[in-house]
């Protein structure tokens, strides 16, 4: 309450609005075999299938009461000179991490990658870090990618697929949560080219 000890968890779920739609009456509660609508034993049908949690709102385009990842503190960050660079066979990711506000407080960037294989899921978490900033300092925060975070399992193949190796784009976002994306970099490694460099406006 005096500010002396400063809040830094962030959500590892998205908490919904009152009125959301996540589920129906066959996925949850679950239901009883027959006309009967409620049994000892319901019958709960998991048909979300990679839909959860926050890739359920990203996909659907129905934002959270409060977003993964999401948290608070009582300074304020910025997030600039976002990189990422192509480099045998992984990714080198970088942004500056600047403490903007009047107080020492903890910044949790938080790296998401998407490709079109990924789908119906748009994106999904890769990596984040904790850094504790006084106030007007700032850092460099760094990530490595790899294979396994723009694979994805092929049920037809029964095998883990790289969606570079398909020759598709990855797209690498960077924010303070799940709907707080900051950054973006969109890149085809595989052909050794960079493309669609852009910042998203919030």
């Amino acid at each position: 309450l005096t500010g002396k000890a400063q809040p830094s968890g962030r959500l590892p779920i998205s908490l919904p609005k009152q009125d959301e739609k996540r589920f129906t009456t066959k996925q949850y509660p679950g239901e009883c075999p027959g006309k009967q609508k409620w049994c000892e034993h319901l019958i709960a049908n998991f048909s979300e299938d990679v839909l959860v949690g926050y890739r359920w709102n990203d996909a659907k385009g129905v934002p959270s009461a409060f977003p993964f990842g999401f948290g608070l503190a009582y300074t304020e960050f910025e997030l600039k000179d976002f990189d990422v660079q192509c480099s045998d066979g992984s990714m080198k990711v970088s942004v500056q991490v600047a403490n903007v506000g009047s107080h020492t407080g903890s910044a949790v960037p938080q790296v998401y990658v998407g490709f079109p294989s990924l789908k119906p899921a748009l994106r999904q978490l890769r990596g984040f870090s904790k850094v504790r900033l006084e106030k007007g300092k700032e850092t460099t925060v760094h990530f490595e990618l790899g294979e396994e975070d723009w694979s994805y399992f092929d049920v037809g193949l029964r095998k883990w697929v790289s969606a570079v190796e398909k020759g598709e784009k990855v797209t690498v976002s960077i924010g303070t949560s799940s709907a707080d994306l900051v950054h973006t970099k969109e890149l085809a490694c595989g052909h050794g080219e960079k493309v669609n460099v852009r910042r998203v406006l919030q």
